[in-house]
């Protein structure tokens, strides 16, 4: 006969695997998900608006008139964390910001297409949408690949390009950003067949993040609600799984990122989270040696990480004159550092 701390640990691990069960078909069944609707009411801007195309209902942020510059963000990121840029780069330029599906407050994609490639298909349909003959387009993180793809796509249509904190060339092991093997372990069991609870996004935002007065409640909130869509796991998993499949595919059959970098010809100005929270300043050395442009810049940031837009406001001073419209233009850009590249 079982002693009783045993039938009590039996009992007890008993109860633990019936709640997690519990707790795992509740997620899976979307208990913890947000209506588009409430997100929407929650999270879009005065300048929000719905463009339907191709059977995507986008959500795009428009502001400001003149010279137009376009704004792609990347993974685990909407469109809001060009916030603070967009606000003071509409003062002279009118700057349009997307949510590509399956992320922010955009709609489902009725194709069933969630990938990076399906990204620079909605940008030309939008730009043809808004009648654009030519403009500017920047990217940060993932976001810096379309917009480098959609440059080499369009080289009618681009006439500057902005990469931010872009992992565009090969990044030597000793350099690539480490994974626990716990949070691994966590990833494959649990987030991502499962649940990303909020404490994950926070995680996520501290590891990124360099400059921490910007990490604040708020953010991690709406970095978590941002996730929660109806169907968000499936579909995040179809473009994470895109973007992998993409990128060996570019390794094995077509030009290697880095190739593709070395044939833009645009004006290109690199801005960098000089802190390195992912990514350190010599990837993004490199990456400025690699653009093919004669024209080309590197600009970093002391103090700040991979959500550079969050974490140096200020940088937005850069843009506007590295385009040419910022007040009391000067040899040197106003906000950021410049870095000598040459070595």
């Amino acid at each position: 006969m079982l002693k009783r701390p045993v039938m009590a640990g039996i009992a007890a691990l008993t109860l633990l695997a019936v709640g997690f069960g519990a707790f795992a078909l509740a997620a899976r069944t979307g208990a913890f998900a947000i209506s588009l609707e409430d997100l929407r009411h929650r999270y879009q801007t005065a300048h929000s608006r719905y463009v339907t195309l191709d059977g995507v209902q986008l959500h795009i942020d428009d502001r400001g008139s003149g010279p137009v510059i376009m704004l792609i963000h990347g993974h685990y990121q909407s469109l809001r964390i060009w916030d603070a840029w967009a606000q003071r780069l509409a003062s002279d330029h009118r700057v349009i910001r997307i949510d590509m599906p399956p992320y922010g407050l955009s709609g489902p994609d009725r194709t069933g297409q969630y990938s990076p490639r399906r990204v620079e298909q909605l940008i030309a349909l939008l730009a043809r949408h808004e009648h654009l003959k030519r403009f500017s387009i920047g990217g940060i993180s993932t976001g810096s690949a379309i917009a480098m793809r959609y440059t080499l796509a369009h080289p009618d249509q681009v006439e500057s390009l902005i990469l931010v904190n872009a992992p565009l060339v090969p990044i030597p092991p000793g350099l690539q950003p480490k994974t626990s093997a716990m949070l691994g372990f966590l990833e494959n069991t649990l987030f991502r067949p499962i649940y990303r609870p909020k404490a994950f996004y926070r995680y996520l935002l501290n590891r990124l993040i360099a400059n921490k007065s910007v990490l604040t409640d708020d953010l991690v909130q709406q970095t978590y609600d941002m996730h929660r869509k109806p169907g968000n796991g499936a579909t995040l998993d179809q473009f994470t799984s895109a973007l992998r499949f993409e990128a060996s595919d570019y390794g094995k059959r077509s030009q290697t990122t880095a190739q593709q970098l070395g044939s833009v010809r645009v004006p290109t100005l690199v801005l960098w989270g000089g802190a390195g929270s992912m990514l350190p300043v010599s990837v993004g050395c490199e990456v400025t040696r690699t653009v093919g442009a004669s024209r080309r810049l590197m600009v970093s940031f002391p103090g700040a990480g991979h959500f550079l837009p969050i974490e140096a406001p200020d940088a937005a001073e850069d843009i506007a004159w590295f385009l040419g419209t910022g007040s009391g233009q000067s040899a040197r850009p106003p906000a950021g550092t410049v870095q000598d590249c040459t070595r």
